[in-house]
């Protein structure tokens, strides 16, 4: 009697451990990045001895394609069979991203120059809903919003709002708690501060969240 006693307290002890343990999933996801051009108004100072004349220009402001990596915490906290309802915290890093600027009509946009180089860090916390969570293939879909950081080489940072949104399928494998994930993100953001290493007067860019950082990657899923 005393050994079903101290095995059942067992159980009720483990049990809720077990529960919470298989609705937590940490992710690891890495692939490529395409952000959006910023387009821009400036005016530069050309030399015309003895005078220096202002000249109106469109610039362009064109972040090169980098690598992503991507950790992310999930909880579900509703499961309905067909589908269930989690609370992720996607924290996505692009390093040392190449930003080129251009000027047309004064420099023809195929000459542009690299500005300066920006790292950039997302973190968002957003909603999942995910159908058939129990099968093989289960794809879902997630909307959040967050934090964006943006640091430059030229040592110039920028704070900026950040809205998440994409959707992707975890696939199940045969190896208890190991599963794959592919997915597609679009982080929209403002325009961050870059160096202005340019002979330029100060420029007006666009307003509100317009940026668009589309990554699309690939990893590994652990289940708890």
């Amino acid at each position: 009697m005393t050994k079903q006693v101290l095995v059942l307290l067992v159980l009720l002890c483990v049990a809720p451990v077990c529960t919470f343990a298989q609705k937590a999933e940490v992710a690891f996801v890495a692939g490529a990045s395409f952000t959006s051009d910023s387009n821009l108004r400036v005016r530069c100072l050309i030399s015309i001895p003895p005078c220096l004349i202002p000249v109106d220009g469109v610039g362009t402001l064109h972040p090169d394609h980098r690598v992503f990596f991507q950790g992310n915490l999930g909880l579900r906290f509703i499961d309905a069979k067909l589908a269930s309802l989690h609370l992720e915290v996607p924290v996505v890093g692009i390093p040392s991203q190449p930003v080129r600027f251009g000027i047309s009509p004064i420099v023809s946009p195929s000459a542009s120059i690299v500005l300066d180089h920006l790292s950039s860090v997302y973190v968002t916390p957003a909603i999942k809903v995910k159908l058939f969570p129990a099968s093989q293939f289960s794809p879902w879909g997630s909307v959040g919003g967050g934090l964006a950081h943006f640091s430059s080489d030229s040592g110039v940072t920028t704070n900026k709002g950040a809205i998440q949104y994409g959707g992707g399928v975890d696939i199940k494998t045969g190896i208890p708690l190991l599963g794959f994930r592919a997915e597609v993100r679009d982080f929209v953001t403002g325009d961050p501060r870059v160096g202005a290493a340019i002979p330029i007067l100060p420029v007006t860019t666009e307003s509100g969240l317009h940026r668009h950082n589309v990554l699309v990657g690939g990893g590994v899923v652990l289940r708890f």
